[in-house]
Order: C-alpha cells, then sequence, then structure tokens
C-alpha cells in the first residue's frame, strides 16, 4: 500500500498528459473539380457527421479548369489532402512528398468519345485524326491503349480540351477526352449519338479518383490521416447505399448548377466503376500499382519504376511526436511498478513463449489452408482458374449481373488441332502452347473481376461482366488476334502457327438465366459450330428462346 500512495501521483500525471483534446482539428481537402456526385463520399462524410466523430472539422476546396493542380497545392501544403488520378505516383517516383490512401475508383472513367455518324469505333480509326485531350499525366490510360494497339503517338494530332463538348459536336476535333459518367449524358439530352472507345476493353485499366496527403503529415500524424481516410470511405459507403438522398442533397447544397437527372446519371455510371459489391471501397493493390507505374515508364513519363514500395499509406511506418513523450512517461511508471510486479516475470515470460508457440502453429495453419485453397482452385500448369472455381465463381458474377441488370458474356475457347501439336512436336511443345496462349490472354484482355478459368484439356473459359454483344465480337476478335501472334519455339526449329475457335453465349440484362451449365452449353455449341465453319473464327450463341 505504502508503493501505491508514492506511485499515485505519477499515475495522475500520466492520466492528464495523455488525455485527448477534444476541438475538433481543422483540415482541408482539395477536389480535383468542381463539385459534382463525383466527390458525393467526402459530402456525405460532412453531413453525416463521420468525420466530426473523429474530431475533426474538414473543409472543400474545389477545382475546376483554372484552380491550381491538387497535387501542387498538396506539396505546396495548400491543401492536406487531395483527390488525384493515378499520374500522383508519377510524382511520387520523382520524389515528390505523396503517399496514397485510397482509390475510390477500380476502374477509370476516361474514355474517348466520338460521334456516330463518323464511324470512329477503335484505336485505329483515330490514326492521323485531331484528338482533345487533358495533359498526358491526367490522360495515361488513353495513350496507353494506343501503345497497347502498337499506335505510335506521332501519327495522332493532340490538342488542348477545352472541357466541354461543343467542339466534338462542331466537329472541330474527331474525338474528345471524356468522363464516362458527364459528357455521355451531355450527349443524350442533345440528342446527338456516339460512340465510346474504352480503355478496359485494351485491357488498360487504371486507379481513379485516388485520395492522397503530403508524406510529411503521414509521418507526423499517422492517426489523423487513418481516422480522415477511415470517415471518408464511410461516406462513400453511406453514398451508394444512398444514392437518391445523396443525390438530392448535392443539387441543393453543392452542385445546384447541374441537375437531378444528371447527377443520378454520374453516380450509376460511377458505381460501376467503384464496384462497391465487389471491392471493398478504397481497395489499393500494390501489385496493380506497379503495372500502371510501368504503364507510365512505357509511355516515357517517368525514368524507372523502382520508388513506388512507399507510395501506399502504411500508419505503422510513422511515429508522432507524442510517441517518444508516452514512452518515457510509461517507461517511469513501468519502473515504479516493477517492484510489485517482479514476482510475475516467470509467469508473464511462460505465457508469452506458450502464445508465441501457438501463434506460430496458427500461422502455419493459415499458410498452409491457403496453399491448400489455391491447389484447389487453381490449374497447375496454367496457374489460372480450374473447372471447379470457374463454376464457384461464375455462379456468383452471374447473380450480381442480374442484381445490377448488367450483361454478361461467357467465351469459350479451344485450340485447334491440338492433338496435332502433341503429336508432331511433343506434350512440352503442347505445354507451351497452353501457357503462352492463357500469360497472353491475361496481360492483354483480362480485367480484375473476370473468371479466366481452364474447363478442359486444351479448353478454356472467361466470363466477362458488363461486357455486351459489341464489346464481346471486338474482344473476340483480340482473342484470335493474340492466337496469332504467339511466338512457340519448337525442337524442329520451325515456325507453329497457332489458332484457336470461340463460342460466344451473352446473358443480357433483361434475361433470368442464371444458371451457369446452362451458359457454358450455349457457348460450347457457338464453339462446335465455330469448328464446323473451318476453326479459327467465333460463332455467338443465339438464345431467342431464353425468356
Amino acid at each position: 500500500m505504502g508503493i501505491l500512495k508514492r506511485i499515485k501521483p505519477y499515475i495522475y500525471l500520466l492520466v492528464v498528459i495523455t488525455s485527448p483534446l477534444h476541438s475538433a482539428t481543422d483540415v482541408n481537402l482539395q477536389l480535383r473539380w468542381r463539385h459534382q456526385f463525383q466527390f458525393a463520399g467526402y459530402y456525405m462524410a460532412i453531413e453525416k457527421g463521420y468525420y466530426q466523430a473523429q474530431e475533426l472539422s474538414v473543409s472543400l476546396i474545389e477545382g475546376g479548369p483554372n484552380a491550381f493542380h491538387p497535387v501542387d497545392n498538396l506539396i505546396n501544403q495548400k491543401a492536406d489532402f487531395a483527390i488525384s488520378g493515378s499520374g500522383a505516383i508519377i510524382s511520387h517516383i520523382q520524389g515528390k512528398p505523396i503517399v496514397a490512401l485510397a482509390a475510390i475508383m477500380q476502374s477509370s472513367p476516361l474514355i474517348w468519345i466520338t460521334l456516330k455518324k463518323n464511324n470512329l469505333t477503335r484505336p485505329h480509326d483515330l490514326t492521323n485524326k485531331t484528338l482533345s485531350i487533358l495533359n498526358p499525366i491526367e490522360s495515361a490510360e488513353l495513350l496507353t491503349v494506343f501503345k497497347k494497339e502498337n499506335i505510335s503517338l506521332s501519327n495522332i494530332n493532340f490538342k488542348q480540351t477545352n472541357f466541354t463538348v461543343d467542339n466534338l459536336i462542331d466537329e472541330k476535333t474527331h474525338a474528345l477526352n471524356a468522363y464516362i459518367s458527364n459528357e455521355p449524358f451531355l450527349l443524350q439530352q442533345k440528342n446527338i449519338e456516339y460512340n465510346i472507345i474504352n480503355p478496359v476493353d485494351y485491357g488498360v485499366n487504371f486507379y481513379n479518383d485516388v485520395l492522397i496527403t503530403h508524406s510529411k503529415l503521414a509521418k507526423s500524424s499517422p492517426e489523423l490521416v487513418k481516422v480522415f481516410t477511415k470517415a471518408s470511405l464511410q461516406g462513400w459507403q453511406y453514398a451508394f447505399s444512398h444514392i437518391d438522398e445523396t443525390v438530392e442533397l448535392i443539387h441543393a447544397k453543392y452542385a445546384p448548377h447541374k441537375s437531378i437527372e444528371h447527377l443520378r446519371y454520374e453516380a450509376l455510371q460511377l458505381k460501376k466503376l467503384v464496384m462497391p459489391e465487389l471491392v471493398t471501397i478504397g481497395h489499393m493493390n500494390p501489385g496493380r500499382w506497379q503495372k500502371i507505374a510501368n504503364n507510365y515508364y512505357e509511355l516515357g513519363m517517368v525514368k524507372s519504376t523502382d520508388n513506388i514500395s512507399d507510395f501506399i499509406f502504411n500508419p505503422n511506418d510513422s511515429r508522432s511526436p507524442w510517441f517518444v513523450h508516452y514512452m518515457v512517461i510509461s517507461g517511469l511508471i513501468i519502473s515504479l511498478l516493477s517492484i510489485i510486479t517482479w514476482r510475475f516475470a516467470y509467469l508473464t515470460t511462460s505465457l508469452r513463449k506458450e502464445i508465441k508457440r501457438r501463434r506460430y502453429a496458427e500461422n502455419s495453419l493459415v499458410s498452409v489452408n491457403k496453399k491448400l485453397k489455391i491447389l484447389a482452385t487453381s490449374d497447375p500448369l496454367t496457374k489460372i482458374y480450374n473447372r471447379r472455381a470457374f463454376f464457384d465463381k461464375g455462379h456468383a458474377l452471374l447473380n450480381l449481373a442480374h442484381r445490377k441488370n448488367l450483361p454478361i458474356t461467357l467465351f469459350m475457347i479451344d485450340l485447334d488441332n491440338f492433338k496435332s501439336i502433341n503429336d508432331e512436336y511433343g506434350h512440352k511443345t503442347g505445354d507451351r502452347v497452353l501457357t503462352s496462349l492463357c500469360d497472353t490472354l491475361h496481360n492483354k484482355l483480362i480485367r480484375e473481376h473476370d473468371i479466366f478459368a481452364r474447363i478442359g484439356g486444351e479448353e478454356f473459359a472467361i466470363l466477362m461482366l458488363d461486357c455486351g454483344i459489341q464489346n464481346a465480337e471486338s474482344i473476340a476478335l483480340r482473342i484470335l488476334n493474340c492466337a496469332h501472334h504467339l511466338q512457340i519455339p519448337t525442337e524442329k526449329q520451325t515456325q507453329l502457327d497457332v489458332t484457336v475457335s470461340i463460342g460466344i453465349s451473352e446473358i443480357g440484362m433483361s434475361e433470368i438465366s442464371h444458371d451457369i451449365e446452362t451458359c457454358l452449353n450455349q457457348a460450347d455449341k457457338a464453339l462446335y459450330q465455330a469448328k464446323q465453319q473451318g476453326r479459327d473464327q467465333f460463332v455467338i450463341y443465339t438464345h431467342s428462346d431464353i425468356a
């Protein structure tokens, strides 16, 4: 009891020093553009009190064509947080103090839009044409499409956009750097037909509307950054769960210049890009950031891609200035209490050893389970999904397509004359054909939410969400082209020509059927017809009998 009396003042001192302040911390957020649904999550985090619950008072700085770039305002410390495109990683590679906190859009809204009457529907159609575009960093995904299609950028006449559709309508430009959530609506309102060239359809899939902050703030106040990010993502979750309420509020308080119809159209289009039902809002994959950086490197926008390991914010890498203070006071208390706690040292040590032993056993079990799960769901040769995983994940994707009224397309792919390849060149060459085809399709076509699986020996299936029949035809042609360009070394030192046949089955937005086996059977019939017609082609299944 005498010891407790002596340490009691120090305990009071520790409580007083470490007690949190209850006054709200003022921070500001630089928006990327004018007020619109694009920033709905931040509006709702303010309106629903998510920031206030974290003792934050947040001010929004509106962007626009004449405003400073969000990254510049952040670097100059005129903003605590900012919204940027994937181009923020360029600044980070160049050594500028930027870290990424969350990627709101899993796919970019940037598209090329053209007038339907001009019949410009593919990247190759834009060769030697005039294109209105933002600066290259903001539009890298649009430029990467040309790289993917082996189109030289020197063969295109780029000019600075004026941020309106007028130049497109007046035919002063052939294609416009547009947002899928904005310009299509404006053209629809004017009854003008248009075409869209979407980078996602060509294997280009960048993050967009990335929440970023200054490295200095991330290091000095990691907890503030952490709670700001958490509250912002809560706001986004609420916005997409209550679209009508959010649209009404934005129109009334933030963006009266936009109609209710325009804001609702924007909300529905952006929800498809955020994919809150499939991916945790704000999710970022380091490997995908590496691929994005590689694309910037290929475009000549960065000189290397080595310096990206610390681009994603990790609160455990930073220490608050209060950390040392807490440690000193805690050390004092621990030293005083050690007089009465030494008798428990042996028990504590034994307990820690037991916890460590059990934790090691648990981690080992988790590791083994992960390996078993991979073995159970992936094909050992091609490393893509196996037949069992295709059916498990395919059912879920079909159900999601039905709930969201999205078209979904199944491609059945079969290597032509594969038995002849094995007989003439051997099974090792046959395996190289299979793995080369899978690697090529995975790198050039498969999106993050697509399902790509090996169904049988030389048969593969691709299930693509939000893919209508017009896009399916374009994708099928690209699959055939990928097979034509495979270069497979053989022991006979000869050129091995590879072709595939493709059967396509589409489940439209109005379809009732959600049976993956039925869909696969339809694609298989179309595949059989493609082979009967001479191979190296695709056939689309006609399912007019499906209600």
